[in-house]
């Protein structure tokens, strides 16, 4: 029998999860570089994390994922990052370097 604390746990578990993966997503989609240079490989990777973002979201939406504390926890920290950086991928990047160095 499922412990009904543990499944409450799961639903706000999941329910984090689906908002921090669909903002980030939505975030990724609205930015608008205005006059910072193109970079395609920043492109490829803003690309990427939209679709990896959007299909968590509905995977989880769908119900084919259980959801961690693990994959929370990441969903939640890489929502901050975009949006502290208000969607600029380099920025995120560099965020991430100057912490690091």
């Amino acid at each position: 029998m499922i412990n009904p604390i543990d499944n409450l746990m799961h639903q706000y578990l999941t329910a984090i999860a689906l908002l921090c993966y669909a903002t980030t997503c939505i975030q990724l989609l609205c930015y608008r570089r205005g006059k910072a240079n193109y970079r395609i490989n920043l492109s490829c990777i803003a690309w990427l994390l939209i679709a990896l973002n959007g299909s968590c979201a509905l995977e989880i939406l769908l119900g084919n994922v259980h959801i961690s504390l693990g994959q929370t926890v990441l969903a939640f920290t890489l929502c901050v990052l975009v949006h502290h950086a208000k969607g600029n991928v380099a920025n995120v990047l560099r965020e991430i370097y100057d912490y690091t160095h």
